[in-house]
């Protein structure tokens, strides 16, 4: 192994042992707001889709009240993701974008019956990797 690769591992390893003090309680509730946040966000994006009443001007304003919650659920897992990754607001919105990619997934295939392609399938291990990056690499 060069020393550049060692001096690299090492460096790795400091970074990682220094988030180990991040707090594991905060970061799962602000993932668990932006999974509930991105949930509601698809259906008020997609029920249109599913059930014609929601193309509708009723179905329209039923959707615009469903999407306070969400804002609600945005600031929430902001105001928890923020204070678990040491203050880093591009953590939370990578985390974000993510969890998004995750509710997605889901989603759409239970809803819209619409399975994983293999380029869906390596977006969704990408997402899997930006969240371990911002998790462990400070």
């Amino acid at each position: 192994m060069t020393r550049h690769k060692q001096i690299w591992l090492l460096t790795s390893c400091e970074q990682i042992e220094k988030n180990s003090y991040m707090n594991w309680k905060f970061f799962l509730i602000g993932c668990s707001f932006f999974a509930i946040a991105q949930s509601i966000t698809w259906f008020t994006s997609n029920l249109q889709l599913i059930y014609p009443f929601f193309k509708t001007w009723k179905g329209i304003a039923w959707l615009v009240l469903l999407a306070m919650p969400a804002s609600v659920g945005y600031m929430m897992a902001t105001r928890y993701l923020y204070t678990a990754m040491d203050g880093s607001l591009w953590s939370v919105r990578l985390i974000g974008f993510s969890m998004g990619v995750f509710s997605f997934t889901i989603l759409t295939y239970l809803f819209m019956n619409e399975g994983l392609t293999a380029k869906n399938s390596i977006t969704l291990m990408l997402s899997v990797i930006i969240v371990l990056l911002q998790v462990f690499w400070k």
